[in-house]
């Protein structure tokens, strides 16, 4: 049963879990098989802490996974009172997206520019533009690019081509086919050319990372593989370097400033959808689509940015 999480839905869950058991010690409630009523005063002190409809919602979910109702629902957070009661928390407190707005991609894209010839720098700064230029092409989650593997990579005519294990992915499910990733050269200005500093970075990192296949390792001894938190730190950092308030803008708002971007100048929203991952055009058009301070290919219109 807990196979069938991924890991950040255990760690989501994880957060109410705990929640959950001290609001039962301290109400002597039975944390396995609670009433409705004793739920729903779980829910409204969470409503009352500040929570928003997505937060109290996956407090449901997570409940819903280890308490047993036996009065005809299948699980007490199909009960008819939970589902009204979150109703009104939406109406009362609707989710919103994180920006309003989003950064011009062109300032990162300066900077990455800025940090040329690739073959002179630190593996520090290879690193960095390494991981973030792939970022703004893929307008890919962390998650993803953690995924990024050697062993699963293939060199083709000026491009490489990356296959994702379906299970590593936020949107995968069983009728999901992940996409081919690929990567291809970018003659027109070889310093935002992502063949070309992906082919430095794998040839600089070759002799340091021993047996390990995953794309991205530390700059630092000992090389080992990194986490999605290590790359989201990095992205921040160059996000920094290119004057981005990153009190404001997180490395995830890179997914919304090259989608963005890309809508700007043209690009067709299937393709753009292909890309990111996403699979409904209203995720892009509410969560995604953002006002942007202003060839034909996804890659080539994010990179032609001056």
């Amino acid at each position: 049963m807990l196979s069938s999480w991924k890991y950040g839905t255990h760690k989501q869950y994880s957060t109410y879990y705990a929640r959950w058991y001290k609001f039962c010690v301290q109400r002597e409630v039975d944390h396995v098989q609670p009433n409705v009523s004793e739920v729903l005063d779980f829910l409204t002190e969470l409503y009352e802490a500040g929570l928003g409809y997505s937060a109290i919602n996956t407090a449901r979910c997570a409940l819903s996974q280890i308490t047993v109702y036996k009065k005809g629902f299948t699980t007490i957070g199909a009960h008819p009172w939970v589902i009204r009661f979150l109703k009104g928390v939406y109406n009362l407190r609707p989710p919103m997206p994180r920006y309003v707005d989003t950064w011009d991609v062109g300032k990162l894209l300066c900077t990455l520019r800025k940090l040329s010839p690739v073959s002179t720098l630190s593996l520090k700064h290879l690193t960095l533009k390494t991981v973030t230029l792939v970022a703004i092409l893929l307008a890919a989650r962390t998650q993803t690019l953690v995924a990024l593997d050697l062993e699963n990579m293939t060199v083709k005519t000026s491009k490489y081509c990356f296959t994702v294990g379906k299970a590593t992915l936020k949107q995968s499910r069983p009728s999901y086919t992940p996409p081919v990733l690929e990567l291809g050269a970018y003659p027109v200005d070889r310093r935002l050319c992502v063949y070309t500093v992906l082919r430095e970075y794998i040839k600089s990192t070759q002799a340091l990372r021993g047996e390990q296949s995953q794309l991205f390792i530390s700059y630092t001894k000992p090389h080992a593989k990194v986490t999605a938190a290590t790359i989201s730190r990095w992205i921040k950092l160059t996000m920094r370097m290119a004057g981005i308030d990153v009190s404001i803008y997180k490395s995830h708002s890179v997914r919304a400033a090259s989608t963005s971007k890309a809508c700007d100048q043209g690009v067709p929203i299937e393709e753009i959808l292909r890309t990111a991952g996403w699979s409904s055009a209203a995720t892009f058009a509410t969560y995604y689509k953002k006002k942007v301070p202003k060839d034909k290919t996804y890659a080539k219109k994010v990179l032609a940015t001056k």
